[in-house]
């Protein structure tokens, strides 16, 4: 079962980051670091599916942080080998490394768990920005955005997570007011 609040990571990368080797440094460096950090439950990498017409958003990636049970998501800002880690990420893969304000490379939300869903995401996962909860599936996870930490809000009020099939990737634009499909890079069950 997935913690009581996320930590959701919405970034956009350099130009040239895939070919110097993003995903693959996601899959042996980044995902293994956080999921080794013992305040961290469990980390994943994603990226949105190229679909520029759906996709209107100043992010093309996005990482999925649960706390540990009885750690509060600031808590995991504050040890120090995730934050060298953070600043190492901006300089090598940040559209602005060197800039003061680091939202230009990276938002970071806070949210908290409105219901469970299904508790293995698979693949690939529907992300549904403010959830029209009448036509949204039962069983997807729904999160309610309690703070920001960098940068302004790209989720919305409530933002809900829907594993999809491999099989059967349909999604349903009327699930909410913004329906987008991402693709796991890394995660504990895909290295």
């Amino acid at each position: 079962m997935f913690s009581d609040q996320i930590i959701v990571l919405t970034y956009v990368i350099r130009s040239d980051a895939e070919r110097r080797g993003y995903h693959p440094w996601l899959r042996i460096i980044d995902n293994p670091f956080f999921n080794s950090v013992p305040k961290i439950a469990r980390y994943e990498n994603w990226k949105l599916a190229a679909d520029a017409d759906a996709n209107p958003l100043l992010w093309t990636h996005f990482d999925l942080l649960h706390p540990a049970k009885g750690v509060e998501p600031m808590e995991v800002f504050q040890i120090p080998v995730v934050a060298d880690f953070a600043a190492n990420w901006s300089r090598l893969w940040g559209v602005a490394p060197a800039a003061e304000d680091q939202s230009v490379n990276y938002q970071i939300h806070i949210l908290e768990r409105v219901r469970q869903g299904k508790c293995q995401r698979g693949q690939l996962l529907a992300l549904v920005i403010d959830p029209d909860l009448d036509k949204l599936p039962a069983d997807a996870e729904l999160w309610r955005t309690r703070s920001m930490v960098v940068g302004a809000n790209q989720l919305g009020q409530t933002f809900a997570l829907q594993p999809l099939s491999l099989t059967n990737a349909q999604v349903d634009a009327g699930w909410g007011r913004q329906v987008l499909v991402g693709d796991c890079i890394a995660s504990p069950d895909y290295p």
